[in-house]
């Protein structure tokens, strides 16, 4: 697995982790999410046209980089709780773009689609950050 880092603005600096390669495991991915932290970055985009195939590695890492955002923006871990149990939440620090059929399906049967956005169009996408 390789990672590229862009930064787009739309409306917000979003910076774009590009994953190329099956995810396999967790330390790249969240080591990466975390670097990005550190220098600032609040909004991430991940990426995924490129991921042929997401192992339990890959949702763990894509969870706790959700955790990250949510934790450095002082979110209240509890509100999002209700919010996702109503149905009424999305992640505005994290979102995904065009996995491909089978890791969508990984993300779906994982629950991850009830929290975190999932796009096909990249403008739209950015756009989504607010």
């Amino acid at each position: 697995m390789n990672i590229s880092v862009l930064q787009e603005l739309g409306r917000v600096k979003v910076t774009v982790l590009r994953v190329n390669g099956p995810v396999t495991e967790s330390a790249g991915l969240l080591e990466q999410a975390k670097m990005e932290l550190d220098k600032g970055s609040h909004y991430l985009l991940l990426d995924l046209a490129q991921v042929p195939y997401m192992a339990t590695a890959g949702l763990r890492a894509i969870h706790a980089i959700y955790e990250m955002l949510r934790d450095a923006a002082g979110e209240s871990k509890s509100l999002a709780g209700t919010g996702i149990a109503a149905g009424t939440y999305t992640s505005p620090y994290l979102k995904l773009f065009n996995p491909n059929t089978h890791v969508r399906q990984a993300l779906t049967i994982a629950g991850y689609d009830m929290f975190l956005q999932i796009f096909t169009n990249y403008d739209q996408a950015l756009a989504s950050f607010e």
